[in-house]
């Protein structure tokens, strides 16, 4: 088989819309099944690419606006619901390259483009959400592998060109969140990545020449995980890379050129854990290439906020965290012959703010 292309997507509430003209949209979107998209290849052997990609969605909303919008949501998972995406490869004999992607999300709201965007959102997360990609190639040799794996409770992702994005935003997740990348490869030729990331609460603005504005709340009480797991072989030309990271709650603001704001309450109680696991050396020769790198970070509590650094512009901060929950980052490794160098590091950390300016193109 030349190339093999897998491709799952599964979402139960889904609204898309394109703003041209100041609109009001005010909406609820409610979840109480499962939603589960699984992307699955099984293959002897492939010469090109082998490409699986799943991604599942509890509630979901899209909006690209031209012009202002006012926005009153509401999303919500009901305990016992589950959303999860899963890519599964397997590999008997030989791949040329394997690429997988896996995403899912309890209730998800994206507002991208100009104009004025006022946001008021509330999101609530009591049930399960899982992401995971797994490749089964333990006999086989496979020239290169990039696996990644991203879960989250609650999601926002707001910004744009020329926008003004403020957002009034409350976050609330009380289920387990949980994202896993797992490799079992006897020769991988010239190495491989693998990341994992979770969080229960997470809220993105990146804008461009128009004000942005974060305030609200963020709380988490459901455990947070994110695993990576490597077992490889040989790996004799090149470098295996693996990272995992887990946060109970994100919020970023990232403006240029204009003022910006961010105001959030983030309160975590539940376990934010982050593991990665290598064992390298195993079923061949043991070579290793240039090395394998590995990390984990670990945080209860995460606020970022970034301005030009070339710009005559401010940012306000009034930020609150707490957190209550245990925090844990870890990194195993072994292996078992030769290699050019093994690095690991863990980083766990209860209460996280950082507050910079950058370059425009930084």
């Amino acid at each position: 088989m030349e190339t093999a292309v897998s491709n799952a997507f599964a979402q139960a509430n889904s609204a898309t819309g394109e703003v041209t003209n100041w609109t009001g949209v005010t909406g609820a979107q409610s979840l109480t099944g499962s939603v589960d998209a699984v992307s699955s290849v099984e293959a002897d052997g492939i010469w090109s690419y082998a490409l699986s990609n799943a991604a599942a969605q509890g509630n979901a909303l899209t909006v690209g606006a031209s012009a202002n919008v006012d926005m009153d949501i509401q999303q919500s998972a009901a305990p016992g619901s589950r959303v999860s995406g899963l890519s599964a490869l397997r590999i008997a004999t030989y791949a040329g390259h394997t690429v997988q992607g896996a995403s899912a999300a309890a209730n998800a709201v994206q507002v991208s483009g100009s104009g004025a965007h006022d946001l008021q959102l509330s999101q609530s997360a009591e049930g399960d959400v899982s992401a995971g990609a797994s490749l089964d190639a333990a006999d086989a040799q496979i020239e290169t592998f990039a696996q990644g794996a991203q879960a989250a409770g609650n999601s926002l992702t707001a910004g744009g060109y020329e926008g003004n994005p403020v957002a009034d935003v409350t976050q609330s997740q009380t289920g387990t969140v949980e994202a896993v990348t797992e490799a079992d490869v006897r020769n991988a030729d010239y190495g491989g990545v693998a990341a994992s990331s979770a969080a229960g609460n997470t809220l993105t603005i990146t804008n461009d020449y128009g004000y942005a504005h974060a305030q609200g709340s963020q709380t988490n009480s459901g455990a947070v995980r994110a695993t990576t797991t490597l077992n490889v072989g040989d790996f004799g030309n090149g470098l295996v890379a693996g990272s995992a990271n887990a946060m109970g709650n994100s919020s970023l603001v990232s403006n240029i050129g204009a003022d910006a704001y961010t105001g959030m309450a983030q309160t975590n109680s539940g376990p934010v854990t982050a593991q990665v696991n290598f064992n390298g050396g195993i079923g061949g020769s043991g070579v290793g290439g240039t090395g394998a790198a590995l990390s984990a970070s670990a945080i209860g509590n995460a606020q970022s906020g970034y301005i030009c650094s070339e710009c005559p512009v401010s940012l306000n901060a009034n930020i609150s965290q707490v957190n209550s929950g245990p925090v844990r980052a870890g990194v195993t490794a072994a292996h078992a012959g030769q290699i050019g160098a093994l690095t690991g590091s863990a980083t766990a950390v209860g209460n996280a703010a950082t507050f910079a300016s950058r370059a425009p193109g930084g």
